[in-house]
């Protein structure tokens, strides 16, 4: 059937903090930024960057397959000339989980509690509570003068015993 062409993805992860990099390749013959790999996995990784980068993004593209091989496209890699490269569009849905495989165990940790919490639980943890103008400036020893008058403070209620 005419006009049908295999396509295939390619992906690119871009991390600030791998940045200075860049410059291997611009010595070797201007190089820098036309590395795409057909592996979503490893560009997640390399957007991640050096250090766990969370400002690194994922971009990719689709060309056919036989322009992904004219170009010398291995397993791993392959170099694009300028027409692809301004074809590539940033991949939100690979770039946010690459940010969040950036995250630290603690954060993850952290987030998974938020996430199973109601969300006005969530939203009343995360809002400020005002203070009264006469609070403000009290001290631990203003708070226990104000307790001592009281006398319904954590007593039980009086009760008589019945037979039921």
């Amino acid at each position: 059937m005419a006009g049908i062409v295999d396509m295939i993805e390619l992906w690119r992860g871009e991390a600030p903090s791998a940045a200075g990099t860049a410059k291997f390749f611009k010595k070797s013959g201007n190089r820098s930024g036309r590395f795409f790999t057909p592996q979503k996995d490893f560009a997640r990784y390399m957007a991640q960057g050096l250090n766990n980068d969370l400002r690194g993004t994922v971009k990719s593209l689709k060309i056919p397959l036989s322009k992904y091989k004219e170009l010398g496209g291995n397993s791993l890699e392959v170099i694009l000339d300028n027409d692809s490269l301004r074809k590539a569009k940033i991949n939100l849905f690979q770039t946010f989980l690459a940010r969040a495989g950036s995250l630290t165990p603690l954060a993850m940790k952290g987030l998974n509690l938020m996430a199973s919490l109601p969300v006005a639980t969530a939203t009343m943890m995360l809002q400020s509570t005002p203070v009264n103008a006469d609070e403000a400036n009290m001290t631990l020893e203003d708070f226990a003068k104000l307790n001592e008058g009281s006398t319904n403070v954590d007593k039980a209620l009086p009760s008589e015993l019945r037979d039921i």
